[in-house]
C-alpha cells in the first residue's frame, strides 16, 4: 500500500446497509398511515364494524369544540370612548333645555306665586310636553314644568353630576342597565320627591348609553390565544373511534376521514408520510454524524457496520411489536448497553437518542413520558454499560441502573400530575424487573455478538491477556526476545493510551500480539539474536522481504487462532507504510550511482486507523530505538526525552499518523508517558558490592 492517507469514505456495502435501515425505519414508523380498506360511509349511517385509530391523530371535531369554548370564555375587551361621553352630555343638555323652554312658556319671568295675576284667576295650561325628546308621564311633566325654580335648578345640577360620575367610571352594558334605577335612588337620597326621581330615571333611560366600546381586534387576539392554548384532543393508537352498529355522528365521521377510513384522505396521508420522512432523515443524519465523529473506521469496517445494522433492526422491530405495551418495556436500554460495549460509549449515546425518537414516532405518543424514560435510562445505560462486564463493578452498575429506572418512573408520574399510588409502585417494580432482564440479556448475548462479528469486549480482552493463551505461551518459549519486547511495548502503550483517553486495555492486548508473526523466522529480528545477524549477508531487498513478511505471517496466525478483528488491526497497522531505513541506506551505499525507489523499502500495509494502533506503532518504534541507545551506545536516560520526541515527529512527518485522530497535544502526552516508563526501566541503580554474604559479614571483599 502507498502512504497516501485513507479518507474513509463510506463503502458501497455500508451505504447499502444504511439504505436498508433507512427505508425499513420509514416503513416501520409509517405503518399507521397505510390503511388496508376504505369505506363508503355518511353521517347517520350505522358503523359496519368497530373502528380503532391506526395511529395517533388529532380529533379535530373535539379540538374545535374545546377551542371555541375557550374563546367564548374570554370576555370583551372594552375601552372608554370620550367622544361618546361628550355626546351623552350634550344630549342631556338638550333635554334640560327642552324642559327649560316649557317652563318658560308656563311662566316666563314670574314666580308661581304670581300665576293668579297673570292668568286672570284661571288655571294655567300645561304646555305641549309630548313634544319633548324623552317620554314623560303627565304627572311627571306637570311636576317638572310647574315646579319651583330652585328645586329645578338643584335637580339639573344633581342629574348632571350623576351623569358625569357614571360616564367617567365608564358604562358597560351591565352598568348601563343598572344606571337609571341608581340615579332614581340617588335623587331620593338627595331629598327629591318621587316625581323628580322618576323624571331622573326617565332621562337616564333615554339619554345614557354605553361609553365603553368593545376593542374587536384585541378581543379577537385574546380569543385566538385562548384557542391556541387548548391542547389538541387526540385519538391514540388503538383507541376505539366508533363501535360496530352505532350511528355515525359528525365527530365520528370526521375522525373516520382523518384516520383514512373514508375517502382516503390524501392530505393526511401525504402529511403523515412527509413527517415520517423528515423525522427518519434527521435521525439518520444524526447517526452518520455520530459515526464520523466517534467511530470513523466503521465507514469501511463491514463487520462493525453489519453488527450495528443488526442491532438497530432488531431494536426497531422490538419497539414496533411493543407499542401496545407500557413505555417502560422499551428495548432501548438493551440497545444502548450493547452498542456501548460492542462499539463505543459516546456513539451509543448518540444512537440512543435517535432510536428513542424513532420508537416514539411509532406510537402512541403518551409520550413525552416515553421520550423522558427512554432518553434518561438509555443514555445512562450506555454510560455504565462497560462497568456491567467489568469485574468488581457489576453490582455497582446494576444498582445504579435500578435506581435510575425507579426514579425515572417516579419523575414521570409526578411530572404529569399523577398522585402517589399503587399503580406507580407497580410500574416502578415492572421497570426494575425489565432493567434486570435487560442486563441479563446484554451479558448473555455478548458471546453471540463477539463470535459472529469478531468484536472485542472487556471480558474477551482480559481472556487474551492470559499468559496461558496458546499464542502467548508459544511466543514466550520460541521467541523470548520478542515476547519481552511486546511486554515493554504493552506497558508503554497502555500508559500513553490511558493519558490520552484511548482504550488502554485494547492497546495493551494489541501490543501483546502485534509481533506474533516473528515466530516464523525469529532469528532475523534483533531482539532474538545472540551475536550473528543474518542480514549482514543478505541483500537489502531480501532483508526487506523477510522483515515485512512478519506482518503477513502474523495475520495468518491471527486468522488461524481466531483473534478478533481489532487485534488483527494492531498486527497490520503497527508499521503502516514506514520506511525500513537500515536497509534503504545499505542499498544506497552498495549502489550509490543507481536511482532507488524508496517505496521498495517501505512496509506495504495500512497506516494506523485508530488512536490505539497509532500509540502501539510509536511505542514499538521508541522501545526498540531507546533500548538500542541505552544498551548498545551507553546513552543516558536524560538524553532520551528529545530522542523520543524526534522519533514521534518522524512518524508524524512521514504521514503515518494521518488517519489516527491523534492531536499534537496527544503526541506530547504520549512522549511524556513513554518517558515515565523508560525512566522506571533504565534508572540508575546503586552498585552492588562484590563477594558472598558470608564474606561481607566477615568483613572481606
Amino acid at each position: 500500500m502507498s502512504n497516501i492517507p485513507n479518507k474513509r469514505r463510506l463503502s458501497l456495502y455500508v451505504i447499502v446497509l444504511i439504505a436498508v435501515a433507512y427505508f425499513s425505519s420509514i416503513i416501520v414508523v409509517g405503518l399507521g398511515y397505510f390503511m388496508p380498506e376504505v369505506y363508503d360511509l355518511e353521517p347517520g349511517m350505522p358503523a359496519p364494524t368497530d373502528f380503532t385509530a391506526p395511529r395517533q391523530f388529532v380529533n379535530s371535531y373535539e379540538t374545535e369544540r374545546l377551542q371555541e369554548a375557550a374563546a367564548a370564555a374570554v370576555g370583551d375587551i372594552l375601552f372608554h370612548d370620550a367622544a361618546i361621553s361628550a355626546e351623552i352630555m350634550l344630549d342631556l343638555e338638550d333635554v334640560i333645555s327642552e324642559i327649560g323652554v316649557l317652563r318658560a312658556q308656563y311662566f316666563p319671568i314670574f314666580s308661581p306665586a304670581d300665576i293668579d295675576g297673570i292668568y286672570g284667576g284661571e288655571e294655567p295650561y300645561l304646555p305641549d310636553f309630548w313634544r319633548l325628546s324623552i317620554e314623560l308621564e303627565p304627572y311627571q311633566a306637570q311636576h317638572i314644568i310647574t315646579g319651583d325654580s330652585p328645586t329645578f335648578a338643584r335637580f339639573v345640577d344633581a342629574i348632571t353630576l350623576q351623569f358625569k360620575e357614571r360616564l367617567d367610571i365608564g358604562l358597560s352594558q351591565a352598568a348601563l342597565e343598572a344606571a337609571p334605577r341608581a340615579i332614581n335612588d340617588s335623587l331620593i337620597d338627595q331629598y327629591f320627591d318621587e316625581a323628580y326621581a322618576s323624571v331622573g330615571h326617565a332621562i337616564a333611560a333615554a339619554v345614557l348609553r354605553q361609553n365603553q366600546v368593545v376593542n374587536e381586534e384585541m378581543t379577537e387576539e385574546l380569543r385566538q390565544t385562548a384557542r391556541d392554548e387548548v391542547e389538541p384532543a387526540l385519538f391514540l393508537q388503538g383507541q376505539t373511534i366508533i363501535r360496530g352498529g352505532d350511528i355515525i355522528d359528525e365527530e365520528a365521521y370526521r375522525a373516520l376521514i382523518e384516520g383514512g377510513f373514508i375517502g382516503g384522505d390524501g392530505v393526511a396521508l401525504f402529511v403523515g408520510i412527509l413527517g415520517t420522512l423528515l423525522t427518519v432523515t434527521i435521525v439518520f443524519a444524526l447517526f452518520l454524524f455520530g459515526i464520523f465523529l466517534f467511530k470513523r473506521e466503521m465507514a469501511e469496517n463491514r463487520r462493525q457496520a453489519l453488527m450495528l445494522f443488526c442491532l438497530y433492526m432488531i431494536t426497531i422491530a422490538m419497539a414496533r411489536a411493543m407499542t401496545p405495551l407500557e413505555y417502560y418495556y422499551t428495548p432501548i436500554m438493551l440497545f444502548a448497553m450493547l452498542a456501548a460495549i460492542l462499539i463505543d460509549m459516546r456513539l451509543a449515546a448518540v444512537l440512543t437518542v435517535g432510536v428513542a425518537i424513532i420508537s416514539a414516532a411509532m406510537g402512541p405518543p403518551a409520550d413525552t413520558m416515553f421520550i423522558t424514560y427512554a432518553l434518561i435510562n438509555g443514555i445512562f445505560a450506555a454510560m455504565i454499560a462497560k462497568h456491567i462486564v467489568a469485574r468488581g463493578r457489576v453490582l455497582l452498575a446494576v444498582v445504579s441502573l435500578a435506581v435510575v429506572n425507579i426514579l425515572s418512573i417516579f419523575a414521570n408520574y409526578f411530572m404529569f400530575g399523577a398522585d402517589f399510588s399503587i399503580g406507580m409502585i407497580n410500574s416502578a417494580a415492572i421497570a426494575l424487573f425489565v432493567g434486570f432482564v435487560t442486563i441479563f440479556l446484554t451479558i448473555g448475548s455478548l458471546p453471540f455478538w463477539e463470535s459472529l462479528f469478531e468484536v472485542v469486549t472487556q471480558n474477551s480482552l482480559l481472556e487474551l491477556t492470559n499468559p496461558n493463551n496458546a499464542l502467548l505461551r508459544r511466543m514466550a518459549v520460541e521467541t523470548p526476545g520478542t515476547y519481552h519486547h511486546s511486554l515493554v511495548v504493552a506497558n508503554l502503550a497502555e500508559t500513553a493510551s490511558y493519558d490520552i483517553g484511548a482504550n488502554h486495555v485494547l492497546a495493551r492486548v494489541g501490543s501483546y500480539y502485534h509481533d506474533i508473526g516473528k515466530m516464523k523466522y525469529p532469528q532475523y529480528f534483533a531482539e532474538n539474536q545472540s551475536g550473528e545477524n543474518p542480514h549482514d549477508t543478505l541483500p537489502p531487498r531480501t532483508s526487506v522481504e523477510v522483515i515485512s513478511d512478519h506482518i503477513t505471517r502474523g495475520l495468518e496466525l491471527a486468522k488461524q487462532h481466531k483473534l478478533p478483528m481489532p487485534i488483527k488491526g494492531f498486527i497490520e497497522e503497527h508499521h503502516g507504510t514506514s520506511l525500513m531505513k537500515v536497509f534503504f541506506y545499505k542499498e544506497k551505499r552498495e549502489y550509490p550511482d543507481e536511482p532507488i525507489d524508496e517505496n521498495d523499502f517501505r512496509y506495504q500495509f495500512t497506516i494506523p486507523q485508530s488512536r490505539e494502533t497509532a500509540v502501539v506503532m510509536l511505542a514499538d518504534t521508541c522501545e526498540a530505538a531507546v533500548r538500542s541507545k541505552m544498551t548498545g551506545e551507553g546513552a543516558k536516560i536524560e538524553e532520551m526525552d528529545a530522542f523520543v520526541r524526534l522519533l514521534i515527529k518522524d512518524k508524524l512527518e512521514d504521514g503515518q499518523l494521518n488517519d489516527s485522530d491523534l492531536s499534537i497535544k496527544d503526541l506530547d502526552s504520549i512522549a511524556r508517558a513513554f518517558m515515565r516508563v523508560f525512566k522506571g526501566m533504565y534508572h540508575e541503580r546503586v552498585p552492588y558490592p562484590s563477594g558472598t554474604v558470608r564474606e561481607l559479614v566477615a568483613g572481606k571483599e
